[in-house]
């Protein structure tokens, strides 16, 4: 599911790998940021806190602000919000940690991969075979049409893997297991700076289909929503 503004728009669909790494690498920037300070987190991250430009340039928002809430009256996550929760976060009486911050940017990565929006647990659901659940989300959009892993391109595939690994470590069950965010931030740049220099390498044999495919390739797809909207609005993932 899209958010524009505050009104719900369906059809989401999986970004182009690209994409989804542009967006990985500008928010984990961000997380990176607030977690600097050791007792600092964001404390609330979801797609719906999330400001998507024209160009998939992205922001968090609404961060910081669980300190400011009432301990003896804890405010119960809605459905939509208690998904991207750590489980040992779950029970509002508990504070979000760091470590549970990296676990609901793992799930942000799954929404950004799948275009599926955790109205359940997608991790708890899916498990191990997460890898495999997202590769046959994404075949079916290719089957429907879309070619969101550019599929058959084995530098893509290559890509795509890397940012599944990421996300598999990012929500580990374990908290102990995850990795920090400056870990996690270094992870996606290398995954980056390889695929742009596969893409660099590739350009040339790649120039007579550039017209024809450039809607597929560069920035990246999330839905047929995203495209008709004015390239000057922002609008929330």
């Amino acid at each position: 599911m899209l958010f524009h503004g505050s009104r719900p728009s369906s059809g989401g669909k999986p970004l182009h790998w690209t994409s989804c790494l542009k967006i990985a690498e500008d928010l984990a920037t961000g997380l990176l940021y607030i977690h600097q300070n050791p007792g600092l987190t964001h404390g609330n991250l979801k797609s719906s806190n999330v400001l998507l430009g024209s160009d998939f340039e992205s922001c968090l928002t609404d961060y910081g602000l669980t300190p400011f809430t009432n301990p003896d009256f804890p405010e119960e996550p809605s459905a939509t919000s208690l998904f991207y929760r750590a489980p040992e976060c779950r029970d509002p009486r508990k504070p979000v940690t760091q470590q549970a911050d990296v676990y609901s940017f793992g799930v942000l990565l799954l929404e950004l991969l799948t275009g599926k929006t955790p109205f359940q647990d997608l991790v708890l659901e899916h498990g191990s075979d997460i890898p495999k659940w997202v590769k046959a989300v994404r075949e079916e959009e290719t089957e429907s049409g879309d070619e969101p892993t550019s599929s058959g391109n084995e530098a893509s595939e290559e890509k795509l893997a890397a940012l599944l690994n990421i996300t598999m470590v990012c929500v580990s069950l374990v908290p102990e297991n995850r990795p920090v965010m400056k870990e996690v931030l270094r992870m996606i740049k290398e995954t980056r700076a390889e695929a742009a220099h596969v893409s660099s390498n590739s350009s040339r044999a790649e120039v007579a289909h550039v017209s024809s495919n450039s809607s597929d390739h560069s920035p990246g797809r999330w839905s047929d929503t995203v495209q008709s909207l004015p390239r000057d609005e922002h609008l929330s993932i």
